[in-house]
């Protein structure tokens, strides 16, 4: 009898909350909690948003940045049954509890069908690689260094043609066991930032290390190392032999994740 009164209960009202995070990942194991002991963002930001709401959090991340990788704008929901601390507050007091290589940019009531990951159109990364001889002492953490000259010009070339539909293995891990590799690039472009050259890419879905491939295969098309149809080739053998290499995980950074209005109304 009890448990059938239990059953007639109604839910306990919750609202859903979007999180807009920044982080350098550097002294991380990625986003994504881990076993016991192993520190990563994801573990940060719960026990924090635990200790300001009174009651286990867990969150849903927009992607899972590996070890290293950074982020300007990782997005994350909790459904929560506290409504007394107002939103601004809630970040505030978030902040305040978190370690200063970790930030919630905003928190705002989204709709209770809003999902971080699920609900995502498309992400959006960016890669650093800084070209000048002396290494940037300053940014170290968030750029590759390669002191060798690179034509940002080629690069962009070939970046277009990663714009579309395609079977994408050949710039997945090499160890990748998925069946399923076919991926879309709704946009890849490349550009000269100073010293600095920057590739963005703005897809839908991504493979594991798929960014940091697809760097190190636009990396050595800039040094001239290959012509720039050699990502035709690429996507035409799916053989990640032909591909570059996975560039280190210090130069990629998360800047952002879009998704439909209408889920980001309460």
């Amino acid at each position: 009898m009890d448990s059938q009164l239990q059953g007639d209960l109604p839910a306990v009202p919750t609202r859903n909350l979007k999180l807009v995070i920044a982080y350098e990942g550097t002294r991380y194991h990625g986003w994504q909690r881990q076993a016991p002991g192993t520190d990563t963002v994801q573990e940060r930001l719960e026990l924090a948003a635990g200790r300001v709401l009174g009651h286990p959090v867990k969150l849903n991340g927009a992607g899972r940045t590996d070890a290293g990788v950074h982020a300007a704008g990782q997005v994350a929901n909790i459904a929560t049954p506290n409504f007394s601390i107002p939103v601004v507050n809630f970040r505030k007091a978030l902040n305040a509890k978190l370690p200063g290589d970790i930030a919630v940019l905003s928190a705002n009531c989204v709709s209770p069908l809003f999902h971080a990951s699920r609900s995502a159109r498309a992400k959006t990364y960016r890669y650093r690689i800084y070209t000048a001889t002396t290494p940037d002492v300053a940014a170290a953490n968030w750029v590759y260094h390669y002191w060798h000259g690179l034509s940002a010009e080629r690069m962009a070339r070939a970046a277009w043609r990663l714009v579309g539909t395609h079977d994408f293995r050949g710039l997945a891990f090499a160890a990748e066991q998925r069946e399923n590799t076919v991926r879309t690039i709704l946009a890849c472009s490349v550009c000269q930032a100073g010293r600095e050259i920057h590739i963005f890419v703005t897809g839908t879905g991504f493979l594991y290390k798929m960014v940091r491939n697809l760097s190190g295969t636009l990396l050595e098309i800039g040094r001239g190392h290959w012509e720039e149809d050699r990502i035709d080739q690429i996507l035409a053998t799916r053989d990640r032999a032909y591909a570059g290499p996975t560039l280190p995980a210090g130069g990629l950074c998360m800047m952002s994740v879009d998704y439909p209005p209408e889920l980001e109304k309460p």
